[in-house]
């Protein structure tokens, strides 16, 4: 696998922008500059720093930083959860896909389970990142809907600092009294 890298990591990354709708896709696949296109650029650096950190598999941290990459523009985008990280899976394909000849000539099915178990490994850290990255989206739209919404009632002057002041004195049972 050492041997191949690039080539892994190039056909999982035409795999993924074929997650994309189809003119996107396109977009995406034909401009390869960083500055035109920082979202193809940066996940096909983060997909082929994944193929790497599969073949090693010794530092959590630094997959994870990879994975976030791609994950985070995932998450912002309009993907269910599944769909956002099924990214991962189409690098089983593209394994089989560029190593078919060899998998068969040299037996190697036990070193292909063992990859496999890795990647899947690697879908359960990124759905990991995904929920954090949409957890931290919500929480950034609960303090903008907050703020927005204080400024609004201060021009009105309109003011509370304790939540007392609006519910009223709350009972044991956490109900108004």
């Amino acid at each position: 696998m050492k041997d191949n890298q690039a080539a892994v990591a190039d056909r999982w990354h035409t795999a993924v922008l074929d997650t994309y709708p189809p003119q996107t896709a396109k977009l995406w696949k034909q401009n390869t500059n960083r500055f035109t296109n920082p979202v193809g650029n940066s996940t096909l650096a983060a997909l082929t720093a994944l193929v790497g950190d599969l073949v090693v598999w010794d530092d959590a941290d630094r997959i994870c930083t990879h994975l976030e990459d791609v994950i985070k523009i995932r998450a912002v985008q309009d993907f269910t959860p599944g769909k956002a990280v099924s990214f991962v899976f189409l690098l089983k394909k593209v394994i089989r896909e560029v190593f078919a000849q060899d998998i068969s000539r040299h037996g190697l099915a036990s070193e292909v389970a063992a990859l496999e178990t890795r990647i899947d490994n690697l879908a359960l850290m990124a759905f990991d990142i995904y929920v954090g990255c949409r957890e931290r989206i919500y929480l950034m739209r609960i303090e903008e809907f907050k703020n927005r919404y204080h400024m609004v009632f201060r021009k009105a002057g309109i003011t509370c600092t304790d939540p007392g002041d609006i519910l009223g004195p709350l009972g044991p049972d956490g109900e108004s009294a």
